[in-house]
């Protein structure tokens, strides 16, 4: 059957109609070979053009359409609606750019209309080459594993639960909360920390629809958006969940001793342990690595004083496999250890300390009770606040963690609190206090001293005669020195230090601070290049924790907008194929595949891509020595047909 291809150029109001002369346009369109149609319309994307397409289409029995107009990628999907509902595969439509790449660019008139008939004739020329192809569904998991019980996947577990659906919220550590768990007061109102989250940790360990495995880690992920299949591991607790109900007397009688990496060690706790009250689950659990019975010694201590017989030391760990549909990773971050610039005077120094170190020094549930106290036990006279701790310099981070401002002042209004006759110093370069609040929380603030520094880096701190000794580059290059009892570190936000593992487990990058890289930073900035895993929180990039928060509802609601309870999912119709007769399994597409699309066996001869995950890139098919793969919907006799009516048009 001969093809009825149908034109229909777009005026886009005076954009294009302005820019060209139409009538000649359409003139030079209807001696095309093969076009029984050509019209020009006023806004062919408003419903009135939609409509007049359509009816054409079922009228004159088109069989292939070439729509002159805008770029595809603002209204292809439009148009192959259009299609679709009149009866025709969308994928017989082709679009002819004459906007951005004629009307908006050239000035002269008559190149103009030349360009777009170049254009027009090799969207002809390619149109007849077009297949319809076919979508395909498939049934999908609406589950969703959510990696990180911090505030941010704690806030996307909790939009996730909705009826239908299950949630499984995956935790490293024994105990849910993350960092904010360990905060005593949040700027910029200065709320009580544990009244603001208690009830949110509280409520989703409580929720039916949610299943919080603490102690546990992704082990494998396999599958691809819609049908994952997981493998976690949930390491022995060794206390039951169910029966204790945290008493302590456990914690008690237990010999052992060891830091307590919830208060940064700056105190000791049990071998079986509750790191600090408050935390939830308020069950302990047992180190494995320090505890006397785990090591080739005889104890049950804790055991035998158990009056609930809640101790289970021959427990074992469990090996769980899931099914979800969607995937948010929110692991949270690390401080920059700034061991690492021996200038700061960290570890050889007494009495600085790190951010989270001071938090713990301020929290009524931390090492000291809340008392701000020097390392004799003794309140310090002078403190000092030093800001961008290895941010901004090429040499560590480069980038700005854009909170840590806003904490050091959260910590000098508590410092006047606990202290109201210390004095307190803040060393910073510049200030970035974004958000309606933080100006007027820095205006609030009286009696701290200012020092300006050239650059972050440009300070030294020491020890003399048992001061703390800080000098510093002041803005116009001149040396200055500040003596302090305590330093408090604001150090640069980092990825999680498990980002190398999980990048390889979920098939994602990461940059060179550990925070995974998104799909588009700008337009789909919690999205990667695996469809169905989402990042959110500081697993993408330092977050304040209302961020932190609103990115982790975010990414729960992209998942709920398209993983739907008994809806089925849409393949991508324009996919890659391979021909296995040629294909000669040298497996260099593989690599190149930013979706993992392809795979091959050891038992297999040939590559294989899988539909479901495949986007129709074309990487493969450019890479193939052997001509192998296909692209659907960009095959070399499309390509070169496009090219040769362009040609042509040309000569």
């Amino acid at each position: 059957m001969q093809n009825r291809i149908g034109i229909y150029i777009c005026e886009c109001g005076p954009n294009i109609k302005d820019a060209m002369d139409l009538d000649d346009l359409v003139m030079f369109s209807r001696r095309l070979e093969n076009v029984v149609l050509v019209k020009t319309y006023g806004v062919l994307c408003a419903e009135d053009g939609k409509m007049l397409m359509a009816n054409d289409i079922r009228a004159h029995h088109l069989s292939r359409i070439v729509v002159a107009a805008c770029s595809p990628k603002e209204h292809e999907k439009t148009f192959e609606e259009v299609l679709r509902n009149a009866g025709l595969n969308p994928c017989l439509l082709q679009m002819a750019n004459i906007r951005e790449q004629c009307s908006w660019i050239i000035k002269d008139k008559a190149l103009c209309t030349d360009k777009a008939k170049e254009m027009i004739r090799a969207a002809v020329e390619r149109v007849v080459y077009h297949e319809p192809l076919e979508t395909r569904e498939i049934e999908c998991q609406p589950d969703v594993l959510v990696v990180g019980a911090g505030i941010t996947g704690i806030s996307a577990a909790l939009t996730l639960s909705q009826k239908n659906r299950k949630v499984y919220l995956v935790e490293k550590l024994p105990f849910i909360g993350g960092k904010a768990a360990r905060y005593e007061e949040v700027f910029p109102h200065m709320e009580c920390a544990s009244c603001l989250f208690d009830p949110i940790f509280d409520e989703v360990i409580h929720d039916e629809r949610i299943e919080v495995l603490t102690l546990s880690q992704v082990e494998d992920v396999s599958g691809f958006y819609g049908n994952f299949l997981i493998k976690i591991r949930q390491f022995a607790r060794f206390v039951d969940m169910k029966s204790c109900i945290g008493c302590g007397a456990c914690l008690e009688v237990c010999p052992v001793n060891v830091k307590n990496e919830y208060n940064e060690g700056l105190d000791l706790r049990k071998a079986i342990y509750i790191p600090f009250a408050g935390i939830l689950p308020n069950v302990p659990a047992i180190d494995k690595n320090h505890c006397i019975h785990f090591n080739g010694n005889e104890c049950s201590a804790c055991q035998q004083v158990c009056p609930f017989e809640s101790i289970i030391l021959d427990e074992a760990d469990q090996l769980k496999e899931i099914n979800v549909g969607a995937i948010v990773l929110a692991t949270g971050f690390e401080l920059f250890d700034p061991k690492r610039a021996p200038q700061y005077g960290y570890s050889n120094i007494d009495n600085v300390y790190t951010s989270l170190e001071f938090e713990r020094l301020l929290s009524s549930n931390g090492p000291t009770g809340g008392k701000i106290v020097l390392n004799n036990g003794q309140p310090p006279q002078k403190i000092a606040l030093v800001h961008c701790v290895g941010s901004r310099t090429g040499k560590f981070n480069k980038y700005c963690s854009g909170l840590c401002c806003s904490y050091s002042l959260k910590f000098a209004h508590l410092i006047r609190r606990h202290l109201p006759d210390v004095s307190i110093a803040e060393l910073y370069t510049d200030f970035c206090l974004p958000g309606k609040e933080a100006q007027h929380f820095l205006k609030k603030l009286t009696g701290v001293e200012f020092h300006c520094m050239k650059a972050p880096d440009l300070i030294e701190i020491n020890e003399r005669k048992g001061e703390i000794v800080i000098t510093y580059t002041n803005g116009i290059g001149e040396t200055e020195t500040v003596i302090s009892d305590m330093v408090v570190l604001a150090c640069a936000l980092q990825g999680s230090g498990d980002a190398r593992d999980l990048v390889k487990l979920f098939g994602l990058s990461h940059d060179e601070s550990m925070f995974f890289n998104e799909s588009n930073t700008k337009l789909a900035p919690l999205s990667t290049h695996t469809d169905g895993i989402y990042i959110a929180g500081c697993a993408q990039t330092p977050s304040d924790i209302q961020e932190s928060v609103i990115q982790g509802k975010a990414a729960a609601g992209q998942i709920l907008s398209r993983l739907i309870p008994g809806e089925k999912l849409t393949l991508e119709v324009k996919t890659a194929t391979v021909d296995e007769t040629l294909c000669s399994g040298c497996s260099l597409c593989i690599a190149l595949c930013p979706y993992k699309a392809i795979s091959k066996t050891q038992n297999e001869k040939q590559i294989t891509i899988n539909e479901a995950l495949c986007r129709g890139c074309g990487s493969c098919a450019v890479v193939c020595p052997s001509a192998a793969i296909k692209s659907r919907h960009f095959t070399d006799e499309q390509i070169n047909a496009e090219i040769k009516g362009i040609v042509h048009a040309s000569i």
